[in-house]
């Protein structure tokens, strides 16, 4: 297996900039997801690494081997694309043993990996039919299984899960991250989906506009958001965020305001607090009186819309199904270590818990 190590990765097509100097390590047999919203750079930063695309500037390393020049064939790395990209007029067998036979491994050889990958994604039954002929799981099987037949450095992986249903998706995840475990790969994947993201990462790198915002693994990613954007990208619903105001020790938030709050600094913040910490009644932290605009009730879940002033609203999260109603009158508080404050101008965090 290989590390893999990207300095100063910037990336040019045409007068677009899709990655501004990207510096990321990836150790030895870890799973690194790369997260953030469609046109972010994390698909570009992919291909940089599987030698798809050429960077305009930095370097691509593997075990301090620099790779950057080098052609896929010579990485010894293996993608599953979005699409799957299956050979639709090879059956399944063929389309596992392709990468094998381009290589030239004899047809005994060949015929051992094959049998290898297919028993190891649970498809040893379906080697003699066509794509046509499977479902869209077993479609994204073959995929993996043509990607692990190699037995690659490094298993690359761009949203190999977005076009199978919900139920489909939520069992594979779990799959992939088994399969990288079993495997000992160094794996980069790529997605979209923050759940997906903390299930299958032992690390996350959050991109956005072509950089690299935070990374950490999932619950240092949950817990500590880098800047207000990681804070608001992560979570569902995603984290409230509020003007706030640093005067002495004291940290004033709309109508409500929190005494001995020692920061060293004074003058505007952004206060931000996840819907799940926020509690129906309660004394502690900063407390807020509202009527409760809107309730969605999920089962297990029930979110609440509180408006505390006019037009400015904080959501909540509870377990269960809650008794309140629209039009109701109540008051809700945010404990102090569920508090975030972050700088008004650079969107930089200052404090988790206050």
């Amino acid at each position: 297996m290989a590390s893999v190590r990207l300095e100063g990765i910037v990336k040019r097509f045409g007068s677009t900039v899709a990655l501004r100097g990207v510096d990321l390590e990836i150790e030895d047999g870890e799973s690194m997801v790369l997260l953030g919203p469609s046109g972010c750079g994390k698909t570009t930063t992919l291909r940089i690494v599987a030698g798809l695309e050429k960077p305009t500037m930095g370097r691509v390393y593997f075990n301090d081997r620099d790779v950057t020049n080098l052609p896929p064939r010579d990485r010894n790395v293996s993608m599953v694309f979005q699409s799957y990209a299956l050979w639709p007029h090879m059956k399944v067998y063929d389309n596992i043993a392709f990468p094998l036979k381009i290589r030239r491994v004899p047809e005994n050889e060949v015929r051992k990996k094959v049998r290898w990958a297919a028993e190891l994604m649970e498809i040893e039954g379906l080697l003699d039919r066509y794509p046509h002929q499977l479902s869209g799981g077993q479609r994204q099987r073959v995929a993996v299984a043509r990607a692990i037949v190699v037995e690659p450095e490094v298993l690359l992986m761009d949203e190999p899960l977005s076009n199978l249903d919900a139920i489909l998706r939520v069992k594979m995840r779990s799959e992939i991250k088994k399969l990288q475990r079993r495997l000992g790969v160094t794996m980069i994947y790529v997605t979209h989906d923050q759940v997906e993201a903390m299930v299958i990462g032992d690390r996350i790198a959050v991109m956005n506009d072509g950089m690299i915002m935070q990374v950490g693994s999932p619950n240092q990613i949950y817990r500590e958001p880098a800047n207000t954007f990681v804070a608001t990208f992560i979570g569902s619903p995603q984290m409230n965020m509020m003007d706030g105001y640093l005067e002495g020790r004291v940290l004033y938030v709309a109508n409500s305001r929190l005494d001995d709050v020692d920061l060293g600094r004074s003058g505007k913040v952004i206060v931000g607090f996840r819907p799940e910490r926020v509690l129906i009644g309660g004394f502690e932290g900063l407390r807020f009186k509202g009527r409760i605009d809107f309730v969605e009730n999920l089962g297990s879940t029930t979110i609440i819309h509180v408006e505390v002033e006019k037009g400015r609203k904080i959501v909540v999260s509870i377990s269960g199904e809650a008794s309140l109603s629209q039009g109701e009158e109540v008051t809700i508080s945010i404990p102090r270590d569920a508090i975030h404050v972050f700088d008004a101008k650079t969107g930089r965090a200052i404090a988790h818990g206050v």
